[in-house]
């Protein structure tokens, strides 16, 4: 699912003002701007040109700044992004999304499932949308849409697409930007099971109505918390011990490498850790499951430590390890997997990852003092492969198609219960 478009709305109205009807355009010295955003890049960056030379990339720069006159703030930084889109690493960014009005991102939400595109939430007025997979928008096909929408991701990587591009697909501005616009809003073609084609029109600015979701028997387990920073389930009829990590973060980690002010307010994985060594010693495990599929990193030195410790531990049971990972599955969590690797006989099941093995991170940030855009660095290199590979593949691939979803059917967890 994508995030909450009030959340995105308060994150954007807090932190950037002047995003949302402040600074006019035309007061920003684009040369200077962007001049000033790639010398910062150049120098601030671990190695900012190791797939693209700087000549190139000063002259893209540049070319962008002489037409910017022309173009409005957001689709300036569209453009900034798709320049740092090939430079080829994928923590280096302008979060050009900041500059999205709430009220223009369409009201839907879907997920891409292996069998396609499908509708999971959305308002009431377009329930006909519901469960459905989605083929086209405005007479444009979907895949012109996602080959259009991809030229502001690093190439490369399937999966990354796939875990960005449904959240993008329902912002017009970025559809605006690329052509996929109509007179009338934005006409959603969605196909049922069946083949039939059924259209709703989706008019701007949207309104605020009720949302409904697909509905499903049950959410697959993965799907049932993937917000929660970490939890656990003990499944005593298969003698199995499921760990989902989402966060590579805690109020440990907020206190010791942030800023310490939301720390009271995050879950202690110190106190989850005594937890789950007292379930290992009081349970009969010979299944540990250790999920990261909606693992978007954070710092990956609370999990090294952790898998250490479950390496060393004595099991009731056969203990054998089991990781799942994904298309979210990036930074710091890329790290953790390899702990497992290294350090127990754990088999990976899932899908392929959304962040490369061999990847930058450690991200910093500065922002543009005209346009207030944000910039993100990498500002070091992880090495974990001999070979350049752009995910990690799982020893069992188990992708989900929406027909498992609907019947709350995980798939990794199903290929781990045959095992």
């Amino acid at each position: 699912m994508t995030p909450s478009g009030s959340f995105a709305a308060f994150c954007t109205a807090m932190l950037f003002p002047t995003l949302l009807g402040g600074q006019p355009v035309k007061e920003i010295d684009w040369k200077y701007e962007i001049n000033l955003m790639g010398k910062e890049l150049a120098q601030r960056h671990c190695d900012l040109f190791f797939q693209t030379d700087s000549a190139t990339f000063f002259m893209s720069a540049a070319q962008i700044a002489q037409e910017a006159d022309a173009h409005s703030l957001f689709e300036i930084s569209v453009k900034l992004q798709q320049l740092l889109s090939r430079m080829g690493d994928a923590q280096t960014r302008i979060n050009y999304h900041f500059n999205i009005d709430p009220g223009s991102i369409l009201p839907f939400d879907c997920y891409w499932f292996e069998d396609g595109i499908f509708v999971l939430r959305t308002t009431v007025p377009f329930r006909e949308l519901l469960g459905k997979r989605l083929v086209a928008i405005n007479g444009y096909p979907l895949q012109q849409v996602v080959d259009s929408l991809s030229t502001l991701l690093v190439k490369g990587n399937p999966y990354l697409v796939r875990a960005q591009l449904p959240a993008m697909i329902t912002w017009s501005p970025l559809l605006e930007y690329f052509g996929f616009n109509g007179p009338e809003g934005f006409v959603l073609q969605v196909e049922d099971g069946a083949g039939a084609l059924t259209t709703a029109t989706m008019p701007l600015p949207t309104k605020d109505e009720e949302e409904i979701r697909v509905q499903t028997d049950h959410l697959p387990l993965g799907w049932e918390e993937p917000k929660t920073f970490f939890r656990d389930q003990y499944f005593p009829e298969e003698r199995s011990y499921y760990i989902q990590y989402n966060r590579c973060w805690s109020r440990e980690v907020e206190e010791t490498h942030g800023s310490g002010a939301s720390a009271l307010f995050m879950p202690s994985f110190k106190e989850f850790e005594k937890k789950v060594f007292q379930t290992i010693k009081r349970e009969k495990i010979d299944k540990f499951v250790f999920d990261m599929r909606f693992n978007g990193g954070g710092n990956a030195d609370q999990g090294s430590k952790f898998i250490k410790k479950l390496s060393r531990a004595s099991f009731n049971g056969d203990g054998d390890f089991y990781v799942i990972v994904g298309r979210e599955t990036s930074g710091a969590a890329i790290i953790n997997t390899y702990d497992f690797l290294s350090q127990t006989n754990a088999l990976l099941l899932g899908e392929g990852t959304g962040g490369k093995p061999n990847h930058y991170g450690d991200v910093g940030r500065f922002v543009l003092p005209e346009s207030n855009l944000v910039v993100n660095y990498s500002t070091r290199y992880f090495t974990l492969e001999q070979e350049e590979v752009p995910f990690i593949t799982p020893d069992i691939p188990a992708p989900i198609h929406f027909r498992e979803y609907v019947k709350g059917i995980d798939p990794a967890m199903e290929a781990i219960s045959d095992l």
